[in-house]
């Protein structure tokens, strides 16, 4: 099964493609949250022909529902009312994550860059998605 899956924040939403075959994740760009991007998001799953979009929820660290999970919770739930199967995972640190993972092989100090901020987006979507495959894949469920 194809699967989108996404890591939302504020001004933009990282995304990922992967699929429970392969189980394998890979960044697929970023999409601008604005009040289009319920719809952008539907066009890339049908472009892809992922039959579950993956959605990352912020928990805060101690494991509660904090106001940018509020948030991911209103974007899932019109996700869902315009036809999506939407499933949610814990991403607590998937940003850092992801950052460390960019910056792989970088030196420390000045010739040092940070990652471009959609990078990190995506990057953190694959994260996300990646630990939705390894979870189908290690319950047999596909």
């Amino acid at each position: 099964m194809r699967a989108l899956g996404l890591d939302v924040g504020e001004r933009r939403i990282g995304v990922a493609s992967g699929d429970t075959d392969s189980g394998v994740a890979v960044p697929a760009g970023v999409i601008e949250n604005s009040p289009e991007a319920t719809a952008d998001v539907a066009r890339e799953a049908n472009a892809r022909g992922a039959g579950v979009i993956v959605v990352g929820m912020p928990y805060s660290m101690s494991g509660r529902v904090g106001p940018q999970a509020l948030v991911v919770q209103e974007f899932v739930r019109g996700l869902q009312e315009a036809g999506l199967v939407v499933e949610t995972v814990d991403e607590r640190l998937s940003s850092a994550e992801a950052e460390r993972a960019l910056a792989g092989g970088r030196t420390r100090g000045r010739g040092r860059r940070r990652p471009e901020k959609g990078a990190v987006d995506a990057a953190a979507a694959v994260v996300i998605l990646q630990a939705w495959l390894d979870g189908k894949r290690g319950s047999g469920a596909a």
